[in-house]
């Protein structure tokens, strides 16, 4: 009875790791395809948190137009590059008009993001090029999106459709995203890349 346990075992065992290896690679070519928006609040205050749905509703509006037309990472970076100054204007002017002025930075570059579930998707953790919106201090809970593809402008009020914007990503891509045991294949990924780093590569 041990012995066929230890066989169960051990088949749900390496059936995971092929699992999570075949995730893997199917989750390697995401970083290269999503540019995405993380705005931090200063605190985790209600009018603090309150000051970042605005912040981040004002910067969607300000990007969205820009990036629309991109029909890559490298086009929508360098769009959001080039408008850096116009979307620290327009945060700041909606922390104004709502009498709460106060100091924030922008920067665009890549960051190691966690795994994030969203209502229609999840992604893995991993390396993303990031559009970082810091209000204040930076020390409250922050709201993550993904822009390019606009993937989560429904969250803010500006989503249409989304079937188009999958397009950029492969079948392997898009059921590794939207599979019902999504986060937990996500976290055997995890683990297969701590063993492999355990193991020395």
């Amino acid at each position: 009875m041990k012995r066929a346990f230890g066989l169960v075992f051990l088949l749900v065992f390496f059936f995971s790791l092929w699992t999570a290896g075949m995730d893997e690679a199917a989750a390697s070519g995401l970083p290269d395809k999503l540019l995405r928006l993380r705005v931090i609040a200063e605190s985790d205050e209600s009018a603090d948190q309150a000051d970042k749905l605005l912040v981040r509703d004002a910067v969607l509006a300000a990007l969205e137009p820009r990036i629309a037309d991109c029909a890559s990472l490298e086009e929508a970076r360098a769009a959001a590059l080039e408008a850096l100054p116009q979307l620290a204007e327009a945060a700041g002017k909606a922390l104004e008009e709502a009498g709460r002025p106060r100091s924030l930075t922008l920067r665009l570059g890549a960051e190691d993001c966690p795994l994030r579930a969203y209502e229609t998707f999840t992604l893995p953790a991993g390396n993303y090029e990031t559009l970082t919106v810091t209000l204040g201090a930076g020390e409250g809970h922050n709201w993550w999106c993904v822009v390019f593809p606009p993937l989560c402008l429904a969250a803010a009020g500006e989503g249409g459709e989304e079937d188009e914007e999958w397009s950029v990503f492969s079948p392997a891509e898009q059921r590794l995203m939207t599979a019902g045991s999504v986060e937990i294949r996500f976290r055997c990924l995890e683990l297969l890349q701590k063993l492999r780093t355990w193991l020395g590569g």
